[in-house]
């Protein structure tokens, strides 16, 4: 998923939303990397906050912040930090979501090009999946467009963000009325799902989802490993052709 938004549209607000959803009905493992010095959105996610790995145990989605500042001291210490969770995350079967916060300035800035695009290149294999954050479509491998099965995008900030937004959305004309249309105090967004092709408007309620407790856990485990004896006991029960 790629989602795109100027500062303060409600892209991070988007994506820490979709993905405690996505733990409330599964259970996915997932990880925010975030960089910014500081971000009240992700503070107020009620996610884990961690800067070491791995998590503790029970801590299956966290926010990994990897702090830096101006400094060339500190840009190394930051560079470092990300350059080795992203390795330690690359693992056979990871089954893993990484949310890239402000993906443009990891790959860039932080000098993780080659990394990113290997994530979006190769990730499905190792179980990864990618959720990408930025302010418009520029500055990351093409991979990041080409590579997403839902794209989100928010207002736009001037004429030549909406044009580049909707190309990446497929029907420039269509999509930059669509964009335009958009009422960003209301932080709306288009969200369209590539498979299909289906878009939709649409913005998400102001309270937030919280993550699953531990009990919460429990019991979907119990449930899915119902669900999966009683469809052995079904496939074994069949009569043969």
């Amino acid at each position: 998923m790629s989602v795109y938004g100027r500062s303060g549209s409600g892209k991070t607000y988007c994506v820490t939303y979709l993905l405690t959803e996505r733990a409330r009905l599964r259970g996915t493992h997932a990880v925010v990397l975030a960089t910014k010095k500081a971000d009240s959105t992700l503070t107020t996610a009620g996610w884990p906050v961690i800067d070491k790995w791995p998590p503790d145990y029970g801590q299956d989605q966290v926010i990994y912040w990897a702090r830096g500042g101006l400094g060339p001291d500190q840009m190394a210490e930051q560079k470092t930090k990300v350059a080795r969770i992203l390795h330690t995350l690359w693992q056979p079967d990871a089954n893993k979501i990484v949310a890239w916060d402000e993906l443009p300035y990891i790959a860039l800035d932080l000098g993780q090009w080659n990394t990113v695009s290997t994530y979006y290149r190769e990730g499905r294999g190792n179980g990864i999946t990618n959720v990408a954050a930025l302010q418009r479509p520029s500055g990351v491998p093409r991979y990041v467009h080409s590579e997403a099965g839902w794209t989100i995008s928010f207002a736009a900030k001037d004429q030549d963000d909406r044009k580049r937004v909707a190309e990446v959305l497929g029907d420039r004309k269509y999509y930059m009325a669509v964009l335009e249309s958009l009422d960003p105090e209301q932080h709306q967004f288009v969200i369209k799902r590539e498979l299909t092709g289906e878009s939709f408007i649409s913005s998400l309620p102001a309270t937030r989802p919280h993550l699953p407790t531990r009990e919460e856990r429990d019991q979907r485990v119990r449930a899915q490993g119902q669900a999966a004896r009683e469809a052995g006991m079904a496939a074994s029960s069949r009569p043969a052709a």
